[in-house]
């Protein structure tokens, strides 16, 4: 990873992360995959 904070990922993205919400590969995200 960069050391540069500017380069970190956005935190909304970070809890869809870790939430699972991985767009269509785990059917859930920014939108739902039916």
């Amino acid at each position: 990873e960069f050391a540069e904070p500017h380069y970190a990922p956005p935190t909304l993205l970070k809890r869809k992360v870790d939430a699972g919400q991985l767009g269509k590969k785990s059917g859930k995200g920014f939108y739902d995959y039916h």
